[in-house]
């Protein structure tokens, strides 16, 4: 029985570290997915037709634009899908390249983001071919 009384404070000790190192490995795994979340893609296009595009792409998704500020070389919209996910995208050009990143939802779908930049690619594709 000593023994035992003489372990638990040791054992007490262990399971307080294990739990800290636990819920550090959680809150980690979280900054990755915000991170990771988000897709970031490049053109080799002028900003205003780049943006264009992504507007036409995210109303032929319905994907309702609930703020949009821009200027000649860089933007930014705040949507909302049919689902009620917030939408964000983010885009600047560099005198070289248009830059967008791209986040559906608090940790990002990446999926669903992917699908975005499929329609802005579309977009895009039809107006180089008028």
């Amino acid at each position: 029985m000593k023994k035992l009384v003489a372990l638990t404070p040791i054992m007490t000790m262990l399971c307080a570290c294990a739990l800290a190192v636990g819920a550090a490995g959680v809150s980690g795994a979280l900054g990755y997915r915000w991170y990771k979340g988000e897709l970031h893609i490049s053109y080799a296009k002028e900003f205003p037709s780049v943006w264009k595009a992504t507007k036409k792409a995210l109303r032929d998704l319905h994907i309702r634009i609930l703020h949009e500020e821009s200027d000649p070389v860089e933007g930014y919209i705040k949507g909302v899908t049919q689902l009620g996910k917030k939408v964000r995208v983010k885009g600047a050009f560099d005198g070289r390249l248009t830059r967008l990143r791209i986040r559906v939802g608090l940790l990002g779908d990446k999926d669903y983001a992917l699908a975005i930049k499929y329609k802005i690619d579309y977009f895009l594709k039809r107006e180089n071919q008028r």
